[in-house]
């Protein structure tokens, strides 16, 4: 859960940071950001009751895709279409990450013994999640794409893990 909350955080100041180009640098910014977080952590949610949490190669590929997606598209030129639609769509986009990362996090939380100790461990992520946010101030705010896919990249490593570790726990 640690560097699923560093990667939480990068993509929540990159969303903030982005669409204040959008929308102008109001509180507006921050209500579409945190409603697109909480959307897409409804939606995630509500796909893993249903059908359950994915395999984590699958979750963290899409994961992956969505951020460099992002990277990709979110200065794209979005003039000839209607301004609601440019901001509903860039919203969508920017936050479209956490959707894949709440399926991550419900696999965590579902392996963890201890839920106290996984959200601790999430929060202190976050901690390092904004630490790291500070490198956008010497390499740009680009930089925090590559944080995010760094911290989803090792979150990745350690839910392999933690994936075996039971199995070889067990006798065959």
């Amino acid at each position: 859960c640690f560097f699923l909350g560093a990667g939480f955080m990068l993509i929540e100041t990159k969303g903030i940071t982005e669409l204040a180009l959008v929308y102008g640098s109001t509180w507006v910014v921050v209500g579409a950001v945190i409603a697109g977080i909480l959307i897409m952590a409804f939606l995630a949610n509500l796909v893993v009751i249903r059908f359950g949490v994915p395999h984590p190669a699958l979750v963290y590929g899409l994961l992956g895709i969505s951020l460099v997606t992002g990277m990709l598209l979110a200065t794209a030129d979005l003039s000839a279409v209607p301004n609601w639609v440019a901001r509903l769509f860039l919203t969508g986009l920017l936050t479209l990450p956490l959707f894949f990362s709440g399926f991550a996090f419900s696999a965590e939380l579902k392996r963890s013994a201890s839920v106290a100790v996984a959200l601790s461990s999430n929060l202190f992520g976050a901690m390092l999640g904004g630490f790291l946010e500070y490198n956008s101030m010497y390499f740009g705010f680009r930089s925090l794409y590559l944080l995010a896919l760094a911290m989803y990249f090792l979150a990745f490593v350690t839910s392999l893990r933690g994936i075996r570790r039971p199995a070889e726990a067990s006798p065959a």
